[in-house]
């Protein structure tokens, strides 16, 4: 839920921060349209991945970080049906046009995310963002997509590739650090 925060964040405070990172994170609304055609009591995140060891195989493909969410007491396997609603509500907040038209454009912008992580939509609602984003004018925009990673890519298998590129790009200056900025 965090990336969601910091998208929203971002919208009023550009000017206030350095560049912003965004993992796990897509295009809210894209989520909202899956979730709402849903049966009601399904597990929209887990159903890619069915059967499943856990209701939490979604998270990433390394077993032992999905069992220690499941063993940690102050971890929750889903949200409560009135705080779900609630985080779907940003929804038309973070895909207006004006709202994005007011992030500053030269602001570094760096996105990764798993090819399939079902927050981001398996990458569609993570490229959705970033058109979005390069439509409202912002042009300092890089991403790494990584083939078979879910949700929580610095908890993932492939954890020191995801992390070294990560701190290639916050060591540079933002996206330039990397070379132009990447398409979607």
């Amino acid at each position: 839920m965090g990336s969601f925060a910091s998208q929203q964040y971002v919208m009023d405070h550009s000017r206030e921060i350095d560049g912003l990172i965004l993992s796990g994170s897509g295009a809210l609304d894209g989520l909202a349209r899956v979730a709402s055609q849903a049966p009601p009591g399904t597990n929209i995140l887990n159903a890619r991945f069915e059967p499943a060891r856990t209701p939490l195989d979604w998270l990433t493909r390394d077993t032992a970080v999905v069992d220690a969410f499941l063993n940690d007491r102050l971890c929750f396997p889903q949200l409560q049906p009135a705080s779900f609603a609630s985080f779907l509500g940003a929804a038309t907040k973070l895909a207006d046009p004006v709202g994005l038209g007011a992030i500053r454009a030269d602001l570094p912008i760096y996105v990764f995310s798993g090819s399939e992580d079902p927050v981001g939509l398996q990458l569609e609602g993570v490229k959705l963002l970033l058109e979005r984003y390069r439509r409202a004018g912002l042009h300092d925009i890089s991403h790494d997509f990584y083939p078979g990673g879910r949700h929580e890519m610095l908890n993932e298998i492939n954890r020191a590739e995801v992390l070294k590129n990560l701190l290639t790009w916050v060591g540079g200056t933002g996206g330039k650090a990397r070379g132009e900025p990447q398409p979607a």
